[in-house]
């Protein structure tokens, strides 16, 4: 790539960072103004070809390239890693910490000392670190298109169309009107119609790279508004593919004419075509090679990822824009496992943590701010900083119009708009691609890094501050146990990550015994880890027969997939009479998975979510990694933020699941969908408080199981010590219910506990065990008469069971019972809004250094 400075006459402007020699500032080379001559005297440097000896031997390491190098590569990544610890507290996304770091070693600030400039960015090494640069910005843009789905673009709700498309014209148009207005006051090569035609493209334009990456960063990628904001972002970006085409060959014929043009629309077609016909069909052979459930084979991916710089060369070339080779070849990657996912394992740590500082040290060391002068400002700066205003504002209205006349509210619109004004990435590739091509110079380049830097840094604030994902989980009526009729449907989501999981959930799902006059509705959602996908994706596989057979099968080749659905789908075979179950696939990060399940629960209006106990432990498979790592958050954020109340069932393995056993005995299920099993020993622990009363709501519907025999123990305060008079009531009113309606029963028992701190509580518990329970049901917290716990709540450390659930699940108890804790749902939970409620923690502030994400 060769690169220009804009000249006027003999005048040209270059950066700061030129090789004088610290110790004699006066110099031939030293100017007072930033217009330098083209005849400026030449300073020689000598350069070593081979190693040092050392310091000790009078050596200079600083004169070698090898040496300056490796102590700029350390430098650059210092700073920009400083720099994101530093505006961690500010919740400031990646990209904005990056490109102040670049800055930070550019001659804006450390670049403008002559020691600095000299010893440690001299010209010699900064080639290799321009072209590193340069690469990183290229696998970027490859692994980012290999994780996006082009095919979604199709199945695109029509309003997603009509906002993308109003949100690309009406600031193009609005900008472009703007340059030609000020036409006469730009350089000779910006007053072309071609360059004011990119620009204005550039600028309306959204990159769905760039929100991904941001909201990535601000976990919004699985919100509502984020799905929104990067299916938008994507249909404006394959517009935007066509129409910077059509601008580069403006460009073209500018300079050569209609035979330029034409040569130009030849080589897009030529390799268009070979990455259709003859790259994509290579990959899917790479794909069909590979064994289910495995990685790709590391000498394909290899083999790719050189194929990164065979496409940026022959773009390069064929005259077309060297950025559109690495996102061509991204696009026709079949994304998600096994490819998608294998190059996202192997490559992305390399192109984030490495490579990409190198990108925003080329972007640093191009941005100057005392080239912001009123020499320059009349003929560059003035045209420029206008469109810039013209744009944001006319794309933010734009957008947020077009999202309220098509019934989004209000603040999810201002949240739209601000999302689809972020920058980053690929426009810092397009503002140099701009210098290339003489559009701009340094002085135009750094205003626009300038307006990406303040737009993304204040937008996202406001959007942390406008939008919380977790809002619309915040409800004021009953989704619980307790308020569900009997005699009616009780809707639930069942969530498991693993076959394994399902088998202990589905074993609790029998013994809870629905019946035909009280049926179960099971929402079963299967949660994937989002790999090599960029977007999350949500499936009802009731609809899959209706897709198309290769998502389909794209869908279906992970073998864990098929075990989990196909178990699903034999359930609701066994269980018709009384189970209505829909089964769902989420593929999501894991971290925003709880997301996903929490949104199920609130449109299903269920009344509890039923999640496995997550701890991690070795894999079996790999005995050097955690299996299930991750996952522990995903329970903690459901219980953190449900609409509903939350069980959480920790197997133990000791309950035989009825479904499974009829495998074996077939022949004594003809005439009866449910085989007959011996018979289990429950209890519930009942410590008061609405987490226990929920507890005892779905012990009671099991008491309809002829297999089960169910003792409740009530733990009562010595002589009502700490007690709550509102919640002590709220306790007699259901256990009087609870006894009176089931006295008559011998397989149900009710026993009182009178302690006075936690040890006699735990010493009761463990009095209990000789019973040999099978099952433990206890609240998790909320209500508990604090000195039934005292001295107990200092040894817990899993926030999943309680005090009391860890207590009797933990090895020190030495039961093989299996455990359930029982979250009731907690409603107007106030959270999000701290400065609108007017509550604002700085605690919450510190803890961002080490609670970031």
């Amino acid at each position: 790539m060769v690169r220009y400075f804009p000249n006027n006459n003999d005048k040209i402007l270059l950066p700061v960072h030129l090789g004088f020699w610290p110790e004699n500032p006066d110099t031939g080379g030293e100017v007072s103004t930033r217009a330098f001559s083209a005849r400026l005297p030449v300073v020689c440097r000598q350069i070593h070809s081979k190693q040092p000896f050392g310091m000790f031997r009078g050596e200079n390491a600083m004169n070698y390239a090898l040496s300056t190098f490796l102590l700029e590569a350390v430098i650059i990544i210092f700073f920009i890693k400083i720099t994101c610890f530093l505006l961690r507290p500010l919740r400031q996304p990646r990209i904005v910490c990056e490109i102040i770091g670049g800055m930070m070693i550019g001659p804006s600030m450390l670049g403008g000392s002559r020691n600095f400039n000299y010893y440690v960015f001299p010209p010699i090494s900064n080639y290799i670190c321009a072209n590193l640069g340069l690469m990183g910005f290229f696998y970027f843009f490859f692994i980012t298109a290999a994780k996006t789905d082009v095919t979604s673009i199709a199945k695109s709700p029509r309003k997603h169309k009509y906002i993308a498309a109003l949100g690309v014209v009406i600031p193009a148009f609005c900008v472009g009107v703007t340059g030609m207005a000020m036409r006469h006051k730009m350089d000779k090569n910006m007053r072309k119609i071609s360059s004011i035609g990119a620009i204005a493209f550039g600028l309306a334009f959204s990159s769905f790279p760039v929100i991904y990456t941001v909201l990535r960063d601000m976990n919004l990628v699985n919100s509502e508004v984020g799905k929104f904001a990067m299916s938008v972002a994507l249909l404006g970006d394959m517009a935007a593919i066509l129409v910077l085409t059509f601008f580069e060959a403006m460009m073209h014929g500018d300079g050569g004419g209609a035979m330029a043009i034409a040569w130009y629309l030849v080589s897009v077609v030529i390799f268009s075509g070979f990455m259709l016909l003859v790259v994509r069909q290579a990959l899917e052979w790479v794909v069909a090679q590979t064994p289910e459930g495995k990685l790709v084979d590391q000498n394909y991916i290899v083999m790719i990822l050189m194929g990164v710089l065979v496409a940026c060369f022959l773009t390069d070339m064929l005259g077309l824009s060297i950025g559109v080779g690495p996102i061509w070849l991204g696009l026709v990657v079949p994304h998600g496992p096994p490819l998608g996912s294998t190059l996202a394992i192997r490559s992305e740590t390399f192109i984030h943590e490495f490579l990409m500082p190198f990108s925003f040290g080329l972007v640093g060391l191009n941005t100057n701010v005392y080239f912001l002068t009123n020499d320059v400002w009349d003929q560059e700066l003035s045209p420029l900083v206008s469109m810039v205003i013209v744009g944001f504002i006319t794309k933010f209205i734009s957008v947020v119009a077009a999202a309220v006349f098509f019934k989004v509210p209000t603040r999810d619109s201002l949240t739209l708009g601000l999302m689809m004004n972020l920058r980053g990435q690929i426009d810092m590739l397009l503002y140099l691609h701009w210098i290339d091509k003489r559009i701009i110079g340094l002085a135009g380049f750094t205003v626009l890094v300038l307006q990406t830097l303040v737009i993304t840094g204040i937008s996202t604030p406001l959007i942390s501050f406008l939008y919380d994902p977790n809002r619309p989980y915040r409800i004021s009526k009953h989704r619980t146990i307790q308020h569900t009729p009997p005699s009616t449907e009780m809707g639930l989501v069942l969530a498991v990550s693993n076959h394994e999981a399902l088998s202990g959930l589905i074993t609790f799902l029998d013994l809870a015994y629905p019946t035909t006059s009280s049926p179960f509705s099971i929402y079963a959602i299967q949660l994937v880890e989002l790999m090599g996908r960029a977007s999350p994706v949500f499936i009802e596989e009731e609809d899959v027969e209706e897709e198309e057979e290769e998502e389909h099968h794209e869908r279906t080749r992970n073998r864990r997939v098929d075990q989990v659905q196909s178990a699903f789908k034999w359930y609701q075979e066994n269980r018709n009479e009384c189970v209505t179950l829909h089964a769902y696939t989420a593929h999501a990060p894991k971290r925003l998975m709880y997301q996903d399940i929490c949104e199920l629960a609130l449109v299903k209006k269920t009344a509890f979510i039923l999640l496995p106990y997550q701890q991690e432990r070795l894999d079996d498979d790999a005995p050097t990694e955690l299996r299930n790592s991750g996952m522990l958050s995903v329970n903690a954020d459901v219980l953190a933020h449900t609409p509903c109340s939350v069980c959480i069932y920790y197997d133990k393995g000791r309950l035989k699941n009825a479904v499974f056993r009829s495998l074996d005995d077939q022949q004594h299920s003809i005439n009866s969908s449910r085989v007959r099993q011996e018979t289990y020993r429950f209890v519930v622990l009942f410590l008061g408080g609405a987490d226990n009363r929920e507890a005892l709501h779905l012990a009671d519907r099991m008491t309809v199981n002829p297999d089960i025999t169910l003792t409740v123990i009530r733990f009562l305060a010595f002589n009502h010590e700490g007690e709550d008079e509102k919640e002590k009531k709220l306790d007699d009113g259901v256990v009087t219910w609870f006894w009176v309606k089931n006295e008559g029963k011998d397989r149900v028992s009710y026993k009182e506990v009178v302690v006075k701190n936690g040890a006699e509580t735990l010493a009761a518990i463990q009095a209990m065990n000789v019973n040999d329970y099978d099952l433990w049901i206890t609240g998790k917290r909320e209500g508990i008469n604090p000195k039934i716990l005292e001295g107990l709540a200092e040894w817990s450390e899993n926030h999943q069971l309680g005090v009391i659930g860890e207590t009797v699940a933990g090895s020190i108890f030495a039961s093989d019972g299996s455990v359930l804790v029982v979250q009731q749902q907690v409603r107007n939970r106030k959270g999000g809004d701290a400065f609108l409620n007017g509550k604002f923690d700085y605690k919450s502030l510190v803890s961002s250094w080490s609670c970031y994400r």
